[in-house]
């Protein structure tokens, strides 16, 4: 059975320590790390034992983590591996691999998963409209130019749905290596409350479950209403418990 974890994304004005307060009184006990653009980012050059310390203290475990994204400065790729170590440190499961543009997967990336091969942690790509991999036809050409079986999935629902890709298009023309996976409903592009939207969320979990997923689903919510995020997450983990065959924890 998957695990469910909440993005820090859905309120960016809050910091970590907020977000684990809120999200926790919602039900929520993994959460998604960054490491820039949210109050609640990370600084992968900190000691790890205070991101444990705070998880502990609210009962966080952290899921993932976005890694800062490689650029045409060579530093770019020491920086997202250094960050790939903090990940480890703090538990995270998968790392989040980004680039400013396509051409930097086939060398950049491939030097990214030789300096972070021995961590026990997972690469991963992931879909964004609008970034490098927007489309599926992006992120096929991105594990093409990677050619490398260390480099597995994330499936981007929300961006997918963008896009106008249905996750199940994606989901089997990347099947075997999808090992994260992002949920949002959503009208066109624009985020909705869970159950509300456009997307088979349930014929989603439904797949997972069948196919033996067991990695984390992560719950984000990127509303109009933004006052009522917070409420909508909470509806969300409910959404999602009870709309997954055999659902018996939250992970």
């Amino acid at each position: 059975m998957f695990s469910v974890a909440v993005s820090p994304c859905s309120n960016p004005d809050l910091t970590l320590e907020e977000c684990l307060q809120n999200y926790g009184a919602l039900g929520y006990r993994r959460i998604e790390v960054f490491t820039g653009w949210t109050r609640a980012a990370a600084d992968p050059l900190a000691d790890p034992r205070r991101y444990l310390r705070l998880a502990r203290n609210h009962g966080f475990t952290y899921s993932s983590l976005h890694l800062p994204p490689l650029s045409d400065d060579p530093a770019s790729v020491s920086e997202a591996a250094w960050a790939a170590r903090f990940a480890s440190d703090i538990g995270c499961r998968c790392v989040i691999v980004k680039a400013e543009h396509k051409g930097l997967f086939a060398e950049a990336g491939r030097q990214l998963l030789d300096a972070i091969e021995r961590l026990p942690v997972i690469p991963v790509l992931q879909n964004h409209k609008g970034s490098a991999i927007s489309t599926l036809d992006d992120y096929l050409a991105a594990l093409r130019a990677l050619d490398d079986q260390r480099i597995f999935c994330t499936l981007e629902v929300g961006h997918f749905h963008s896009v106008g890709v249905p996750w199940r298009q994606a989901y089997d023309a990347l099947k075997g290596r999808i090992r994260h996976v992002h949920v949002k409903d959503q009208i066109g592009a624009q985020s909705v409350p869970f159950g509300t939207g456009e997307i088979d969320l349930p014929g989603l979990f439904a797949t997972l479950v069948e196919d033996g997923y067991d990695g984390d689903v992560v719950v984000e919510m990127e509303v109009v209403d933004k006052e009522n995020t917070l409420r909508y997450l909470g509806e969300a983990l409910q959404y999602v418990e009870e709309n997954t065959p055999g659902w018996t924890s939250r992970g």
